[in-house]
């Protein structure tokens, strides 16, 4: 459920056709988004005591896949934005209109949160998911009843009920995605800080929540030869991406952005954009000598300013999204191969023999890391071992 205000509440927003997002081809059927609208007040006069069925519609006279798909993705997020401003499809109520053009300390709470997520320049998927937190956070907000409230008065104590909130509506306590709300609501707070809005960040005196760290599922050397095998004769553009991946070191979003005038075949580098946060800067990767025949293959046919590995994973003039990626690994490695690996333990695997072949120093370059104790340990996965025994054979003798 999605609580609103007054009191107000509807189910998840949901698409039919069920399976827009993977479908190959239009039909003759109509899109259409619907959900359940529940108001008590309304309720309370015999009208719609089961809430109301609202079905939304707007992208049929889209007739090309991609663009009808994201004209439902707009027409979502609208919804969903309306609810949350006051929108009552039983009533008629017009959502409140928010017109901020900059905030300050009497802005309520979630429209300084909107405010600053809507003008914060970050990376796409960063963008995303700060969208989808967001609804989190305003379904919580408004059940407290801190919607209303002035983000200058916003404390340490709000902050810390809001994401204990959270973790009810979601059905369950999970350190990941408490810390991972923590994080993003972080990124905004330090914003309002800066705009002068609030004058310390409260998120700074929540903890985080400590949970047991789970090992990484790193490939094997046997399964590595199955999938190579199995992508080399069923589906060769991403037999061709995988490998390249494997030896690039870099994070998927990365390489969803690479044109062909960031290749240079000849030096044996390609250059990516690093996102972390708000902080941008270009990178020059080396190309190993042995992903170079798959860097050539996956360049043959590519034009400038075309990205790399667009629809198909192939040349193309659109870039698409990462999760593309690991929805092809599912259907192709997990499903069909019965391998427990995800697609970013290729990455772990790579950095982790980097650093077991050259050093851990190296293999951070190789990522990109601002420091060898990211790789240390979140991807050299062996580093741990090795030191143990190079640790055993010291012949520091007592006398």
């Amino acid at each position: 459920m999605i609580y609103l205000q007054n009191d107000c509440y509807c189910s998840e927003l949901r698409v039919n056709p069920k399976n827009w997002k993977t479908l190959k081809k239009l039909t003759n059927k109509d899109w259409e988004i619907y959900y359940r609208f529940y108001d008590p007040s309304a309720k309370e006069k015999g009208l719609y005591s089961k809430g109301k069925l609202v079905r939304v519609r707007g992208m049929n006279h889209f007739k090309n896949l991609s663009d009808r798909r994201s004209a439902t993705v707009k027409i979502l997020e609208d919804e969903v934005r309306k609810l949350q401003q006051g929108y009552n499809p039983i009533l008629g109520d017009k959502p409140t209109q928010v017109n901020i053009t900059t905030v300050d300390t009497n802005t309520p709470f979630i429209k300084a949160l909107d405010y600053v997520r809507s003008s914060l320049s970050v990376a796409a998927s960063t963008e995303r998911d700060l969208r989808s937190i967001m609804s989190f956070v305003s379904s919580a907000a408004v059940q407290l009843k801190y919607d209303k409230i002035s983000i200058g008065a916003i404390t340490r104590r709000n902050i810390k009920l809001l994401l204990v909130q959270i973790e009810k509506n979601r059905g369950g306590e999970s350190h990941h995605r408490y810390n991972k709300v923590r994080s993003y609501l972080m990124i905004l707070f330090k914003e309002l800080v800066e705009l002068e809005a609030i004058d310390t960040n409260p998120i700074r005196e929540v903890s985080k929540k400590n949970g047991v760290k789970m090992l990484r599922n790193v490939l094997s050397i046997e399964e590595r030869i199955e999938i190579d095998k199995f992508l080399r004769e069923h589906d060769t553009p991403f037999w061709i991406f995988t490998n390249i991946f494997f030896h690039s070191g870099s994070r998927l979003t990365e390489m969803m952005k690479v044109r062909l005038e960031d290749v240079n075949i000849v030096k044996q580098t390609f250059k990516v954009t690093v996102i972390k946060g708000r902080s941008k800067k270009e990178v020059l990767k080396p190309i190993k000598n042995v992903a170079l025949p798959f860097w050539k293959e996956a360049l043959k046919d590519a034009i400038p300013g075309q990205y790399i590995f667009s629809e198909g994973l192939i040349p193309g003039v659109k870039e698409i999204r990462t999760d593309q990626i690991t929805k092809r690994w599912y259907r192709h490695i997990k499903k069909k191969l019965k391998i427990k690996g995800d697609f970013y333990s290729l990455k772990h695997s790579n950095l982790d023999e980097t650093a077991a072949m050259l050093s851990l120093e190296d293999a951070s370059a190789m990522a990109s890391h601002t420091s060898v104790n990211v790789t240390r340990e979140f991807y050299a996965v062996g580093e741990q071992e090795r030191q143990h025994e190079r640790l055993k054979k010291l012949d520091n003798k007592f006398a």
